[in-house]
């Protein structure tokens, strides 16, 4: 399974309040979130246990913290509705600004466990 696919169809799917995108878009939106595949590995058998980074950017740090928690409330959702999808959490959630342009965002570290 394509985690960032998954995750990036079915936030867009849920309008969680911005487009999601798998790489940040040239003209960047001034909201959006961005769908990374970080790590994780091979569980049991044909499962896979993805970790994303759901980056999550705004105009004001408080749009964007609104954001993170749009986005993981649908996270919370995300298992009784995207296949193979069996468990999804927010692990960690933490802010920064881009060090390009200024902008806040706040990342998401999710969980998912997936069959593949």
């Amino acid at each position: 399974m394509d985690a960032e696919r998954a995750c990036v169809d079915y936030l867009n799917a849920c309008c969680v309040g911005a487009p999601a995108y798998y790489d940040v878009p040239d003209p960047r939106p001034s909201t959006l979130v961005v769908v990374e595949r970080t790590g994780g590995g091979a569980g049991e058998g044909p499962t896979s246990r993805p970790v994303l980074d759901i980056q999550c950017w705004a105009g004001s740090r408080r749009d964007a913290a609104l954001l993170a928690q749009s986005v993981g409330d649908a996270l919370a959702d995300m298992p009784g509705a995207v296949e193979n999808v069996a468990h999804a959490s927010v692990a960690s959630t933490f802010r920064d600004r881009d060090l390009e342009s200024g902008s806040p965002r706040y990342h998401l570290v999710c969980e998912l466990y997936a069959n593949e």
